[in-house]
């Protein structure tokens, strides 16, 4: 009987050992296909389109040599926890990466908005956001929403992500650039999620 034991005992821990969890590095541009929901990849799809629409663009520059884009939030309008900075941080250092334009630290932003009292960058008015320009020295706005729409019946599920972007001119409000991106992913799910 002890023997059985200690055979059982040996077993389980051999057992246990050969299941531990391993992990391995993966290259960053590798795609990510786990489920239908948000990946970094997504996140890369979206900053990607958005970089190159941009930077194809006619943006007139104000008083410097390139136009001065400060990068006000992308708004998070899915059911989902998305890191939408991720999204505004990669598209920031695409287009700084570009020379194309200058491009307004966001946390300076933030921190004269405040001073300001426009705390809320996402719905800033077009007085607030004309004094904000002048005092950073922007000639344009970055801002985006990201929105989904979410389908599952049985272990099937869908969901489309569309993230729209826009540059705003600072003195006149005018939309100067403007541009959105879908995803649609389907995946399954089983019966245990």
């Amino acid at each position: 009987m002890k023997r059985i034991s200690a055979v059982v005992f040996a077993l389980a821990v051999v057992g246990a050992m050969l299941s531990c969890a391993q992990s391995h590095y993966v290259r960053p541009d590798e795609v990510t296909e786990w489920d239908a929901s948000y990946t970094d990849t997504d996140l890369r799809m979206l900053a990607e389109e958005m970089v190159q629409s941009l930077s194809g663009a006619s943006v007139p520059a104000g008083e410097g040599e390139r136009p001065v884009l400060a990068f006000l939030r992308i708004g998070n309008r899915t059911s989902q926890h998305i890191d939408t900075e991720g999204i505004a941080d990669k598209i920031m250092v695409a287009l700084v990466r570009i020379g194309r334009f200058d491009v307004v630290d966001r946390k300076v932003l933030e921190q004269q908005a405040r001073e300001l009292a426009l705390v809320d960058l996402q719905r800033i008015d077009v007085e607030g956001a004309v004094r904000l320009g002048g005092v950073i020295g922007a000639d344009h706005f970055l801002v985006g929403d990201l929105y989904s729409i979410e389908k599952a019946k049985a272990s099937r599920e869908l969901k489309y992500y569309n993230l729209t972007m826009r540059l705003v001119d600072v003195k006149t409000s005018r939309i100067i650039w403007a541009e959105e991106k879908e995803i649609k992913k389907s995946g399954t799910r089983s019966w245990f999620d």
